[in-house]
């Protein structure tokens, strides 16, 4: 889907706040209500809009220690790797990474003695590198604030 410059304004908007009534997006962007929704269906039928959430302060329910963890394993690996990550709630994002390391995991711990057990899970098909993180300075959550709109 090719977007143009309101299509880019709506998915900016949304990522800010994506509870706002879309009556309320529509006046800011210069579309009526009918025409919002019409937009906004769209960027989700193709995909551009992939769902809504809400982001959570973890340290807030007692999961105060996220770590990050690279896997370097064999081709072998990359498959149990896959459905072990799906098995541990602990696991919040893995990507598939090319380098030494084939994958990068961050993992939500709630106290020092669960990393121990995460660890020695992830440590079965191949080598684990653990680190914790101290702070999180910058998060832009999937943003496309960065990304610079065609035209801009």
């Amino acid at each position: 889907m090719q977007l143009d410059k309101k299509d880019w304004l709506i998915v900016q908007a949304l990522q800010l706040d994506a509870r706002q009534s879309l009556a309320a997006l529509g006046k800011r962007i210069g579309l009526s209500q009918p025409a919002m929704s019409e937009r906004v269906h769209k960027l989700e039928e193709a995909g551009v809009i992939e769902g809504y959430g809400a982001r959570v302060n973890l340290s807030k329910i007692g999961v105060s220690l996220n770590a990050i963890i690279r896997i370097e394993t064999n081709h072998q690996g990359i498959a149990p790797y896959l459905k072990l990550f799906e098995s541990m709630p602990e696991v919040l994002e893995v990507d598939r990474v090319t380098g030494q390391d084939c994958f990068v995991v961050r993992c939500a711990i709630a106290e020092p003695a669960n990393l121990e057990r995460v660890v020695d899970a992830l440590a079965v098909h191949g080598s684990v590198t653990t680190s914790l993180v101290l702070s999180s300075p910058v998060r832009k959550h999937d943003s496309i604030q960065a990304l610079r709109m065609p035209g801009r």
